[in-house]
């Protein structure tokens, strides 16, 4: 379990990275009819949020999630609201940072036992541990998003360890 959080806390790293990308870049596109960077950051964010607020307390409790609450549409277009509200984007990575490094640690707190005891969520079975590799494979498509997206204006970031 410990190297899944490793890999779900390195994100703070890759984030730290991304202070350097220029300020007229933050809030553009990375596509067209795509979300800015600070859109995404935002998003990952919420993420990290349901997770705390709608997800672990069902993997601890070893209970089958109930149908989703809230619109998935909703919580992105608030999110992209967010990251165009006037936050800076420092600010907006420490807030990233700080929710994921809460996040991690208390997925550390979890008994090695409850990583592997799976839960109904919508249809399938699953693991905190999966579920968790699920969230770092959603970290890992937006970062490629984003880096691509410095890499056609000549930005790169430094490699991080996954």
């Amino acid at each position: 379990m410990s190297e899944v959080i490793k890999q779900y806390s390195s994100l703070v790293n890759w984030l730290e990275e991304l202070r350097r990308m220029p300020e007229e870049y933050w809030l553009e596109p990375i596509h067209e009819v795509k979300w800015s960077t600070g859109e995404i950051i935002a998003h990952l964010k919420a993420w990290d949020i349901f997770v705390w607020d709608e997800r672990l307390s069902y993997f601890l409790k070893k209970s089958n999630t109930p149908p989703k609450k809230g619109d998935v549409e909703e919580i992105n277009r608030n999110v992209a609201h967010e990251a165009k509200s006037g936050i800076s984007k420092n600010a907006l990575i420490d807030e990233v940072i700080e929710c994921r490094l809460v996040l991690a640690r208390k997925l550390q707190e979890v008994p090695n036992a409850i990583w592997e005891e799976k839960i109904q969520m919508s249809h399938s079975w699953v693991t905190l541990c999966e579920y968790i590799k699920g969230l770092v494979e959603h970290d890992n498509h937006h970062k490629q998003q984003i880096e691509k997206f410095l890499l056609n204006k000549g930005i790169e970031l430094s490699k991080q360890e996954v």
